[in-house]
């Protein structure tokens, strides 16, 4: 069996030829080669430094000759100089370049052949003025010559550099539309915060204050109903603002002129981009250059009635971006849900101090009011007296006539007791036929006059239901007791002892 045997074979470079073994030298070496060619032109070495002077040319013409030659050899030499310090500074970063190496070599020579020129009137070395210009015209052709190539890398690098700009253009774009989204966001946030509060219109002012911060405006303020006419008022206006638009009270619109009406009436956001060419636009406002309008109702629930919140501009600063307009409807949407939560949350709050029968308050309300009357009555060191009634006759009713009968006469009683008392007072339904009354700033010697106007009501309520009596119960604050449980407890018994004897009168008639 033969055995195969395999040679490894290495390619030996030859690096003993100095061209070889420093190729970076190749380059330098031709442009010398090139920057000696002109010295094989006849005629260049025997008059190298000859110093054969020509003709006289004018003494003008040869200043600025000579300036104009000197200002440009010192400017070539300055920018030689500046871009060698960039070239050594950054070579670390920078390859070598033969393009960089023949523009500085150009600069150079440009700036010797134009200071040699410039002492041609005064030294005359018109060899060696030709040589260094054969120098300067062989360094431009190979300057032009690497010059071509360039131009791919050129365009390139201005394609990359367009390109770079349109991405940061976008990313420019994008971050103004994060800050402005962020911007809204936050509005947005304070608004539903704000929409919490009761009052309507301050509520309202708020919230335009916060569009100031969010939106470009010049103009805000508020159009608020009443009735057929909408009251106009200014919250805030910006530099650009003049005239009326800069006051606080703006003149009322009448039902069916102006564009507040438009959006009381389609309830809903009315934008207007161009307020000038609308047939609707008020003369006064164009005169002070109003250029487009928001008009925003939102509903009172409390009064019943519109507020209509409107943001302007002036001039040059015209129309809505659809993100403005999101921002006005998510804000109408936000405070509107606001306001019938809150609505909804009264009318709760309302139902559960309430009696639904009466109308008066309940055992909850009048224990909440008894508490508060007592603080108030201490703190001022006033007096106030508590009323406790019982209807008489309620039973006999609601069996002989039935309940409906029943619910009439128990509706009519806290009509009567109602109209019967100050405003002041305040009146309570506790349950089945058990009424109370809070006396504010009442003191002892009331109690007779009490009686009488309670008997009084009973004589009108005759009429209708002559089966009826009221026993009443009274105790005073603080000449008979200061504390609520023994209020009640003392006007409770008066008042069964008034019921006990209206008993047993009935009992001895009968």
């Amino acid at each position: 069996m033969k055995k195969t045997v395999s040679v490894e074979t290495t390619t030996l470079h030859d690096t003993g030829h100095p061209m070889r073994a420093y190729p970076q030298l190749h380059f330098p070496l031709a442009l010398l080669m090139w920057l000696l060619l002109p010295l094989g032109w006849p005629g260049v070495v025997q008059h190298l430094f000859s110093l054969q002077w020509r003709p006289n040319i004018s003494p003008h013409l040869l200043t600025l000759q000579v300036g104009s030659d000197l200002m440009i050899g010192l400017s070539s030499g300055v920018i030689a100089g500046i871009l060698a310090c960039v070239v050594y500074r950054n070579r670390c970063q920078l390859p070598f370049s033969p393009v960089i190496l023949v523009t500085g070599v150009l600069l150079l020579t440009v700036g010797l052949t134009h200071v040699l020129l410039a002492t041609v009137p005064f030294l005359p070395a018109y060899g060696l003025t030709a040589y260094v210009r054969a120098l300067t015209a062989i360094v431009s052709v190979a300057a032009a010559s690497m010059a071509f190539p360039l131009i791919p890398k050129i365009q390139r690098g201005l394609r990359t550099s367009l390109e770079v700009r349109q991405k940061e253009q976008q990313l420019r774009h994008k971050e103004e539309q994060l800050q402005r989204s962020v911007r809204v966001n936050e509005t947005l946030l304070e608004i539903v915060q704000l929409a919490q509060q009761d009052n309507a219109v301050h509520t309202s002012e708020q919230i335009l204050l916060r569009f100031r911060e969010a939106l470009t405006v010049d103009w805000l303020g508020l159009g608020i109903q009443d009735g057929d006419t909408i009251h106009l008022s200014g919250v805030w206006h910006s530099e650009q603002a003049t005239g009326i638009l800069t006051q606080t009270e703006l003149p009322p619109v009448m039902r069916g002129v102006g564009m507040a009406w438009l959006a009381i009436e389609a309830q809903g956001a009315v934008y207007i981009d161009d307020y000038a060419a609308d047939p609707r636009a008020t003369p006064l406002y164009l005169q002070e250059r109003l250029s487009s309008v928001a008009l925003i109702p939102l509903t009172d629930p409390s009064a019943g009635n519109t507020i209509v919140m409107i943001a302007s501009k002036v001039g040059e600063n015209r129309g809505w971006a659809s993100w403005e307009r999101q921002l006005f409807d998510a804000a109408r949407v936000s405070v509107t849900i606001s306001m019938e939560r809150q609505e909804h949350l009264q009318d709760m709050e309302t139902a559960a101090l309430q009696d639904f029968l009466t109308g008066l308050g309940n055992r909850r309300a009048f224990e909440d009011a008894l508490r508060t009357e007592r603080a108030r009555a201490n703190r001022h060191h006033q007096p106030f007296g508590l009323m406790m009634l019982d209807l008489d006759g309620l039973k006999r009713i609601n069996d002989r006539l039935g309940h409906e009968a029943g619910d009439h006469l128990l509706q009519t009683f806290g009509e009567r007791l109602q109209h019967g008392m100050r405003a002041e007072d305040h009146c309570y339904r506790l349950g089945g036929d058990e009424f109370a009354v809070l006396l504010s700033n009442t003191p002892l010697t009331s109690a007779e006059t009490l009686h009488c106007r309670v008997r009084e009501l009973i004589g009108e309520m005759h009429v209708e239901f002559s089966e009826v009596d009221v026993s009443v119960g009274l105790a005073f604050y603080p000449d008979e007791y200061t504390d609520a449980p023994n209020l009640i407890r003392l006007a409770d018994e008066r008042m069964y002892a008034m019921k006990a004897q209206h008993h047993s009168e009935t009992t001895s008639r009968s």
